[in-house]
């Protein structure tokens, strides 16, 4: 089902979108979930694959609760590659978003850089652009950046060949 979600155009999910919605925040809303969600639910299904059986068996034997498995062998593994999941949705998001409301908002970012555009106003469509480029260089550097390296400063790096 996900490779088949992931193949559906942004677009597409817009105007589906505006047939249900119409214009509205729900029409935003409901593209930036059909396109960002595929990409998390991936990353995540990819990190159930890197599970260690040997952790697995090794818990069965020693007759861990189901819960205790779930919160000590397959979270810990399965977390980063929700992060990583979640931090491409997340840039992936802002730029449908934008797009979205382009379309099919009447009010936001993607809207007011729609009527710059519309009224020819270039000075306004670069200080939008460079404000948006502030703004996810800051949360990107200031917030997701150290959070990451919060959760998981357990992990040790590879060491370089």
């Amino acid at each position: 089902m996900i490779p088949v979600l992931n193949t559906v155009s942004s677009a597409i999910w817009a105007i589906f979108a505006i047939i249900w919605f119409g214009i509205s925040n729900a029409t935003t809303i409901f593209v930036v979930f059909m396109t960002a969600m595929p990409l998390i639910v991936t990353n995540v299904w990819q990190g159930t694959r890197t599970v260690n059986a040997d952790f697995i068996e090794l818990s069965r034997v020693l007759r861990m609760p189901s819960w205790k498995v779930m919160v000590k062998i397959y979270f810990p593994t399965i977390l980063p590659h929700f992060f990583s999941g979640a931090r491409l949705a997340f840039g992936f998001g802002w730029r449908v978003s934008l797009v979205a409301e382009t379309i099919g908002a009447s009010s936001g970012v993607g809207y007011r850089l729609r009527q710059a555009a519309d009224l020819i106003q270039t000075d306004q469509v670069f200080a939008w652009t460079l404000t948006l480029v502030v703004l996810m260089a800051t949360l990107e550097m200031g917030l997701l950046t150290p959070l990451e390296n919060h959760l998981f400063r357990w992990q040790k790096e590879a060491p370089q060949t």
